[in-house]
């Protein structure tokens, strides 16, 4: 009866396997593979694809451009996680209490999850667009701008940080916050409100609650998310690709697209490969930080 039940149970996860396997396990081996052979699609008919070791990374890593793409792409998921996480908090506190239409509120907190993020971005684009920009017109109107905002064109700098680049991390916290807040409000869920009205008695007040009560009782659920949300944001394309393509002038380049135009506008497979290998590589620690978190959390 046992057997029966684990051969069940196999074959339902079956399918979920394979496509795994197939749609993601294969071409990430694949692309590892590619990322130690010179595959320079171009040449490809006239030199093959010999074994050149580690030189695709090498080459990778002395690209100016790519150290560029590294320390953004370190700049944008530090903006979006800090960013997403602060108002998931805010947010998860304020539908946690009881009022009227509630739920109503935390069906329009989700809507921008039920939208792709390519679609996403490409409603953004418009809202953000230099000249079309509702956004660019309401300052006006109140009189706070005299000319149009470049939120996604503007080339000044402010150290590491951009207007483009503040654009693109305030969509992708647009597009994340959703997952955030219900994260955050199935682990409020599970704090006993025994602890908040034994802190009224006290005479606790709401900062006190939040910091002596939430904040506390919701680390192991941050943990997790900040790592979760930390992996995503370090293998990040699509806002960034569509909204801007990583320009101008490199600014909102980041790991995954500059992967992407080795391989597919330059025709370097070999680096492109090289450089989602590191992309990886650094996802990969941090999944090491994700698993230990989750060992310890289940216990022996």
């Amino acid at each position: 009866m046992k057997r029966q039940q684990r051969i069940f149970c196999y074959l339902m996860v079956a399918p979920a396997l394979l496509f795994t396997i197939v749609l993601g396990i294969y071409p990430m081996l694949a692309s590892l593979q590619m990322s130690f052979l010179e595959f320079d699609l171009i040449r490809v008919r006239e030199h093959g694809t010999p074994f050149v070791g580690l030189r695709n990374y090498i080459t990778v890593m002395q690209d100016e451009r790519f150290v560029q793409t590294v320390i953004n792409t370190v700049l944008f998921t530090a903006i979006a996680v800090s960013t997403v996480v602060a108002m998931g908090l805010l947010f998860s506190q304020l539908l946690s209490a009881n009022f009227r239409g509630r739920t109503f509120v935390r069906m329009l907190v989700c809507v921008p999850w039920f939208v792709p993020p390519v679609v996403a971005a490409a409603i953004w684009m418009w809202l953000l667009n230099t000249d079309r920009s509702p956004i660019n017109f309401l300052l006006r109107e109140w009189g706070w701008i005299d000319t149009n905002i470049k939120f996604l064109t503007d080339k000044n700098t402010w150290g590491p940080f951009s207007i483009p680049m503040l654009s693109v991390a305030a969509v992708r916290v647009w597009n994340g916050l959703p997952f955030v807040v219900i994260f955050l409000l199935a682990g409020l869920q599970s704090i006993p409100r025994d602890l908040y009205e034994a802190a009224e008695v006290d005479g606790a007040t709401l900062l006190q609650k939040f910091r002596y009560i939430t904040l506390p009782l919701l680390r192991p659920v941050l943990v997790v998310l900040l790592i979760l949300l930390t992996m995503t944001g370090l293998g990040h394309f699509e806002i960034n690709f569509i909204m801007t393509g990583g320009g101008p002038q490199n600014l909102t380049n980041i790991m995954a697209v500059y992967s992407y135009n080795e391989a597919f506008t330059f025709f370097r497979f070999d680096t492109g490969s090289a450089a989602s290998g590191l992309i990886l590589i650094l996802t990969g620690i941090i999944c090491v930080f994700y698993i230990r978190s989750q060992a310890k959390a289940v216990g022996p």
